[in-house]
């Protein structure tokens, strides 16, 4: 019995104490030391990546499969099937290579000495080793970084072109069904960008959302936001009316009372996951329920994952995405 509580304490130990230990020193073995300094490449050829990091408020070059590794376990679950990973990680390497300098791209417009930052607001989200081990924890690390791994070196090179340029691979998490034309959300055709259908998205955890805001709080942000519109105070849901659509069936205009407003304000407003919403009055408050999640335009996420458990491969993915477009490998892109 001594025996077997000495084992039991020491595998304790050893699980809790020593086994994090060194695989937090592997994982920041993984990745040179961030001094600020240009990094060498592993290959000759090779491009590296001028990456602003916005926790640290610096720029650092790493090389762009690298850097396509860490976008990849930052925008897509990692329990994906791999043609979905490989997917979205030729869309990362191909928003990457448009913009970057030395490749004749215009950098990031908020951080001129960068090619790209790590704000998922304004360019693509980027986490270190280190961060993918906070996320995963110790004993799914390994396996997800393999499989991210896997599925960057097997795309290595390629990026998605659209008479002979690379595009802006624009994604989301769920489209409830049906991708937007980019007009419908931003106002500006891009011919690539052009409304889908995208079945299988159900086994999204978003796929639909309720929220429940106070009709006083609807009130008075409507009124901050147009301060000249009319609407009666206590029933402000009786004088809402959906004005027009958009081709993914999402709200495109919407009348307030007397103003007749674009869907995504009301989605920004209410901070609503997506401009498929309907609304009702649920007591004191008015119910929103919305299906999809993100803006709709380009790839939805769990769309992608759905045509890779059917059998796609991540060129009919994002073939289906983008629309008229070829997938090409650059040579010495990788």
């Amino acid at each position: 019995m001594r025996n077997a509580a000495y084992y039991l304490v020491f595998f304790i130990f050893f699980v809790v104490i020593i086994l994090p230990a060194v695989v937090v020193k592997s994982c920041s073995d993984l990745l040179p030391e961030r001094t600020g300094e240009p990094e060498k490449v592993d290959k000759p050829g090779g491009l590296m990546v001028s990456l602003y990091v916005t926790s640290k408020n610096s720029i650092e070059k790493i090389p762009l499969e690298e850097y396509v590794k860490g976008v990849v376990a930052a925008e897509m679950p990692a329990g994906f099937k791999m043609e979905a990973l490989k997917a979205q990680a030729v869309a990362a390497r191909t928003y990457a290579y448009k913009r970057m300098r030395s490749a004749g791209g215009t950098g990031c417009s908020l951080h001129p000495e960068a090619d790209v930052c790590d704000d998922p607001t304004h360019c693509q989200a980027w986490i270190t080793r280190g961060e993918m081990l906070k996320k995963w924890g110790i004993f799914a690390f390994y396996h997800y970084y393999s499989k991210i791994s896997q599925a960057v070196k097997s795309t290595a090179g390629m990026v998605i072109l659209y008479q002979g340029k690379p595009i802006d691979p624009l994604f989301h998490s769920t489209s409830g069904g049906k991708t937007e034309n980019s007009e419908d959300v931003w106002g500006n055709f891009i011919p690539y960008l052009r409304s889908v259908t995208s079945p299988g998205e159900e086994t999204s955890p978003r796929f639909v959302a309720v929220k429940q805001v106070p009709v006083n709080e609807v009130v008075s942000k409507l009124r901050q936001k147009w301060p000249d519109i009319v609407l009666d105070p206590r029933n402000p849901e009786r004088q809402w009316k959906v004005v027009e659509r958009s081709e993914g069936g999402r709200i495109k205009k919407i009348q307030i009372g007397n103003r007749v407003v674009n869907g995504t304000e009301i989605r920004e407003l209410f901070q609503l996951n997506s401009t498929n919403f309907r609304w009702e009055r649920v007591g004191d408050n008015i119910k929103f329920t919305t299906v999809g999640y993100g803006h709709g335009v380009g790839m939805s996420q769990y769309g992608a994952n759905a045509m890779a458990e059917r059998g796609a491969n991540y060129v009919d993915i994002l073939k289906h995405y983008y629309t008229g477009v070829e997938v090409k490998k650059i040579e010495g892109l990788k």
